[in-house]
């Protein structure tokens, strides 16, 4: 159906041009000039609109000016209560290319790269700022930081594109290392497990609660974490979409001129709210700026596993004919309704990625004009419940507890921010009460976790939490028992080994990552439960992990258990070993001894390379999958000079083959993009990034490309438009 957006529209919209679900309608909640190129937000307790304005991106097609200071993060009010904001507060301003904020006691995080910062809030005014982190947002570029901040069930704050969270612990904010996840945005749902997505893989997430499964530094978990949760990444935009970085490429435009597949998609969200009707709560939804829609996906399990399916085969939940209309960011609310985060610019792709075809389609048909404009919108069902200025700030602690019963995910997230920050010591009786077996599971959940962040979990509170009727949470009161096994390791050992049989293969993938933590006296005992875990999952690579993860640092130890007991479980037996010989690899070899001039060039590489290639293949050479496949040992940065200058200048389509792995779509991107229109990297700083990864990561003593290698590639491919394929580079066709 059409839908007509309320609101004023001098930025261009037409009152038609969206296509929506039957029953839903658009609202218009914010617009220029109140706000402009908004991209994240987050909601207060009490309501407010939390927004961040990246004012300095791409201001024109060479992303000129791009650091100029005048990023904002504005506080917009809903003083009338009709649902529209009117009005608005700087609470920041001078900032540059902030990306990340959320919501914390006495005031916000927010990320200005390369830092994480605290600033208190006064009156609504920024008080004292505390720095967090310093290398929050380290290297890489707008396209590949850090963002999304997000608080988890767990009272973890997590964040898109990402290997740390943090918590707020005895009076000063730590800091976590877990696995990398996504590429702009996070959510969870209601269980508390992390969705997320990257540029063209538009729906990811994990089969288990985060933190559990990723312990062990010498074994990277592949089954469990980072889940493509629908491989297909068709899209239906409502009108042609010719403005997309890749659309020379056969494939990317239907005959026309419409986007086939996700390349753009954004900050994804999981409905938790109870606006929509039923069938929509659990859904997850994707939107796609470069082809102006938001996708759904109806999610499904099946033992561990999630499942992602469209919710139509040739449409999509929200589409536009306006090709400003540019979705990144989409949140729940405390109403029930979905907020979209329209940035509402005519370029989208950064400029270290523009090809020579999207320059010439953004200065032909004058995008680049589009600029300083942005909307918020609320996505509403007809006749659906509002919850508007909760003012959750007014509730008394006791009042908190009983909307952990909210049919709305939102307002028990808020709930429970609330009572871990109050410090909320004298509703722990009140919170016991909720873990009763016969509470419904997700107020059993929300209770439990306001305990664990106050630190008052009890032998009691677990036992009669893993008698909840639902699997999901009792795999939290798992993970919380290990906080309490060395105070109660015999305790603990007897509610394991109780639930070591419960019929649920959630429960016992949970059990299988927290028994390889035991310590001392129960130790053994541990072991001996893990065996009979893995003799009966032992084909199941998911559980393998699992307890791989529980072991860190003691897989000799259960190596010469499983030796002594004689059992033969060879699938757990190779994990060990894969984990032992990691941790026994030497450090990096040093690489060649260096003049000035040879050492500032190498140093400029590894600055350009941070910026331009860390985000995909990370910084230590790795690899980010499915961003992108490891570069050490690969013989595009061993072999020839030029091959390697033919892929960073071209770019790479897959399948990709490194050593013995073969990564191709939906493990990887389909193509790394070429970077032989991008103005900032000429030829000398091409070579430079090249010299710096063949010497770190392929030939430490002939690593070095002359800026004339770089050249002559680029006057050989000149007219070529499509990147290069494997069988080309490798195969010598």
């Amino acid at each position: 159906m059409a839908c007509t957006p309320s609101g004023d529209h001098e930025f261009g919209l037409e009152n038609e041009g969206f296509h929506l679900d039957s029953g839903f309608r658009l609202e218009l909640v914010a617009a220029a000039p109140m706000l402009k190129d908004p991209v994240a937000m987050t909601f207060d307790e009490d309501g407010r609109m939390w927004v961040i304005e990246m004012n300095s991106y791409m201001m024109d097609v060479d992303g000129s000016r791009e650091h100029t200071p005048n990023g904002r993060i504005l506080i917009l009010e809903d003083q009338n209560e009709d649902g529209i904001m009117d009005h608005s507060t700087v609470f920041m301003s001078g900032l540059v290319l902030p990306r990340a904020i959320a919501i914390v006691k006495e005031g916000i995080l927010y990320a200005e790269p390369p830092n994480l910062w605290f600033v208190e809030n006064i009156e609504d005014q920024a008080g004292e700022k505390i720095l967090i982190d310093s290398k929050y947002a380290a290297g890489g570029n707008v396209e590949h930081q850090p963002n999304g901040m997000m608080r988890g069930l767990d009272n973890w704050y997590y964040n898109s594109k990402s290997t740390a969270r943090y918590r707020y612990l005895q009076g000063e904010w730590i800091k976590d290392s877990i696995s990398f996840r996504g590429q702009w945005g996070m959510s969870m749902d209601d269980y508390g497990r992390l969705v997320y997505s990257s540029n063209s893989n538009h729906l990811q997430g994990d089969y288990v609660l985060p933190g559990t499964i990723e312990r062990n530094p010498n074994y990277r978990p592949k089954h469990a974490v980072a889940q493509t949760l629908n491989a297909n990444q068709q899209v239906f935009p409502a009108s042609p979409t010719p403005g997309v970085n890749r659309g020379y490429r056969e494939g990317v435009l239907d005959d026309q001129q419409r986007l086939t597949r996700f390349t753009g998609a954004s900050g994804p969200m999981v409905y938790r709210g109870d606006h929509f009707p039923k069938e929509y709560q659990g859904n997850a939804f994707t939107p796609e700026p470069t082809a102006n829609l938001i996708k759904r996906n109806i999610l499904t399990e099946e033992g561990v596993e999630i499942t992602g399916t469209f919710a139509y085969q040739d449409r999509e939940f929200v589409s536009s004919t306006h090709e400003t209309f540019r979705p990144v960011s989409l949140y729940n609310g405390p109403d029930g309704g979905m907020y979209i985060v329209d940035m509402g610019r005519g370029i989208v792709q950064h400029r270290n990625y523009v090809t020579l075809y999207l320059r010439k389609q953004i200065l032909s048909r004058r995008l680049d004009t589009v600029v300083q404009q942005g909307r918020i919108y609320r996505l509403e069902y007809e006749n659906g419940p509002t919850h508007r200025n909760p003012r959750l700030s007014e509730k008394s602690s006791g009042e908190l507890v009983e909307l952990f019963s909210h049919p709305n995910g939102w307002w028990r997230d808020i709930a429970q921010r609330l009572l871990v920050e109050r410090k909320a010591w004298s509703v722990v009786p009140q919170l016991r009460q909720l873990l009763q077996p016969e509470t419904e599971p997700l107020t059993q959940l929300h209770a439990l976790w306001t305990l664990e962040g106050l630190h008052a979990v009890s032998l009691s509170d677990l036992q009669k939490i893993t008698q909840s009727k639902d699997p999901r949470v009792v795999a939290s009161g798992i993970q919380i028992a290990e906080q309490l096994l060395d105070r109660y390791p015999e305790e603990i050992m007897r509610l394991y080994e109780s639930l070591g049989h419960d019929p649920s293969v959630r429960v016992q993938l949970q059990l299988a990552s927290s028994l390889g933590i035991a310590r001392g006296d129960v130790e053994e005992w541990a072991y001996r439960l893990l065996v009979e875990l893995a003799r009966k999952h032992q084909k199941e690579a998911v559980m393998i992990e699992a307890i791989l993860s529980g072991l860190a640092g003691k897989e000799e130890a259960f190596q010469a258990y499983l030796q002594r007991v004689d059992v033969l479980l060879p699938a757990l037996e190779e994990a060990l070993q894969t984990s032992i010989a990691e941790s026994l690899k030497p450090a990096e070899e040093k690489g060649p001894i260096m003049g000035e001039m040879e050492r500032q060039y190498f140093n400029m590489g590894k600055s350009l390379y941070s910026v331009h290639c860390s985000g995909c293949h990370n910084p230590n050479g790795k690899g980010r999958l499915p961003l992108g496949p490891p570069l050490r040992g690969a013989d595009y940065v061993t072999g020839p000079a030029e091959r390697l200058a033919s892929v960073i200048l071209q770019g790479l389509t897959g399948p990709v083959t490194v050593g013995e792995m073969v990564y191709q779509p939906p493990d990887i991107q389909p193509m790394m993009p070429g970077l032989k229109n991008n103005p900032a990297l000429d030829d000398l700083k091409i070579g430079a990034i090249m010299s710096y990864v063949r010497i770190s990561w392929g030939k430490k003593d002939e690593g070095f490309v002359h800026p004339d290698v770089v050249s002559g590639i680029r006057e050989t491919i000149k007219d070529r438009t499509e990147p290069y394929t494997e069988k080309e580079l490798l195969g010598g066709t």
